[in-house]
Order: C-alpha cells, then sequence, then structure tokens
C-alpha cells in the first residue's frame, strides 16, 4: 500500500503568504500534518522580496503546536556550496565546504529555532546540497532524520534515519512512504487547486508526517531487510526517469 506524505519548503518571514495561507487552510481542512522547512536566518535575495511577516515565529510555533512538524531547511538559503552527493542541482548551501563550517552553519541556524521555542529533528538541505560531512555534522548537533534521499521506505545510513523525497508534485504510486515537497512560494492557484483534489481522493493514503518519522524505529527487522532491497531495486529506476523527465519539469 502506498501512503503520502508532505513537505513544505522556504518557510521564512519572506515568503508569499496568500498560497502560504491557502495551502495551510487546505491541511487543516483535511486534517493533514505536514513537514514545514523554515529557513532559520534568511539571507536569499529571491526570496527576501517576498511579502515580511512580524508574525512569522508565533505563526510557526501555533502549527508547531498543532502537531506540524518544524524542521530546520539549512541556515540562510545562500548557494555557497556544491551540488552534494546527488548532483541534483549544481550548487546549494552545503556541499562541498569543510566539515567545521557546516558544523557552525547547522549549529547556529539549530539555535535560532531553539531561541523561538523549536526544537528540530529533521534537517532539510537547500537545493538537495547536502554531502557526507553534513551528515557529520547534523549528528554532532543532534538531528536524528534527513529528509532527503532515494527509496520507497526510510532506511538509516550512518547513524541518521533518511526519509525519502521523490517527488515535487501530487504523482499517484502502488506503494510506498512517499514525500511529496511543495515550494508554496512559486505554486500556482491550478497547483494549489489540484493539491487539494489530490488529498480528497487519497484521504485515506495520506498520513501526518510524524507517522513517517515513526516508521522506521517501529519496524522490526524482516521489514527493514524486505524495504532494504526494495530501496536499492528503485533507486536503478528512479535515476534515470528522474535524469530524462522530473529534473526537466520539476
Amino acid at each position: 500500500m502506498v501512503k503520502y506524505f508532505f513537505r513544505l519548503d522556504d518557510i521564512a518571514p519572506n515568503m508569499d503568504w496568500s498560497n502560504f495561507s491557502r495551502i495551510r487552510d487546505i491541511f487543516r481542512r483535511y486534517g493533514v500534518r505536514p513537514l514545514f522547512a523554515i529557513i532559520p536566518d534568511l539571507k536569499d535575495s529571491k526570496l527576501l522580496n517576498f511579502e515580511f511577516n512580524s508574525d512569522f515565529w508565533k505563526t510557526v510555533r501555533e502549527l508547531s503546536s498543532d502537531g506540524w512538524i518544524a524542521g530546520q531547511h539549512g541556515y540562510q538559503h545562500l548557494a555557497k556550496g556544491d551540488g552534494g552527493v546527488f548532483k541534483i542541482h549544481s550548487n546549494g548551501e552545503f556541499g562541498g565546504l569543510n566539515l567545521d563550517e557546516q558544523k557552525k552553519m547547522i549549529r547556529l541556524g539549530k539555535e535560532i529555532m531553539l531561541k523561538n521555542n523549536l526544537g528540530p529533528e529533521v534537517f532539510i538541505a537547500p537545493r538537495h546540497s547536502f554531502d557526507y560531512s553534513t551528515i557529520g555534522a547534523l549528528k554532532e548537533n543532534n538531528f536524528r532524520y534527513i529528509s532527503d534521499g532515494i527509496g520507497l521506505y526510510p532506511f538509516k545510513k550512518r547513524n541518521i534515519i533518511w526519509l525519502p523525497q521523490i517527488l515535487w508534485r501530487p504523482r499517484k504510486g502502488l506503494f510506498g512512504m512517499v514525500t511529496i515537497a511543495f515550494h508554496t512560494n512559486t505554486m500556482s492557484l491550478e497547483e494549489i487547486s489540484n493539491l487539494e483534489k489530490f488529498i480528497k481522493e487519497n484521504r485515506n493514503k495520506i498520513g501526518n508526517f510524524s507517522e513517517l518519522m515513526e516508521w522506521y524505529t517501529q519496524s522490526n527487522s524482516i521489514k527493514r531487510v524486505i524495504t532494504f532491497f526494495i530501496n536499492q531495486a528503485f533507486k536503478i529506476v528512479w535515476w534515470p526517469v528522474f535524469w530524462t523527465k522530473f529534473r526537466i519539469s520539476k
């Protein structure tokens, strides 16, 4: 059986608040609690052009209290590094930087979130740009999960739990624990409408993100072995499709 989970990227004081409010209301209407990826110290000039909301931290605390999962979306959302291990993009915030610099960036970002009464356990690297130094830096900063990776089920690698994210728009599947990521700032009204339609049509197949976070630790060793081989087979299929279709259109 397939189950879908949602992630909202680029959540910051400066964003398209009309779009965000529309999507928030849809999730509330259907009782869906996603992961929302918060940029702790936004410096990205493209995003700074959006409307600023002085009540931002109050708003995200309220959502967190309602069961939404507050994740840390990098630090400042700047493209300082390379494409990282996946090279989905040519640059990003963390890939290729030395370990000490990455540890500092992640620590400073987490301190901002803790100061605002949010204790993130999930890390989301901007532009999928991270490497194995990033994983080491995350462990030193007590992160338990990274929302990334190619697979149909969560897995553990380098002593951190990976929550695979393989889609950027709703698409129906047959089985797996599938995370669909959205950038609310750039979604059209039609795309928002399609999101609600997808939720309505697949309501019994949509889970809260906390359920995905618990899946690996609650799975027995047999299930982990089976899903390991499913993930390995899926990677062989996913990468060619991604490079020839999804990457061009996402």
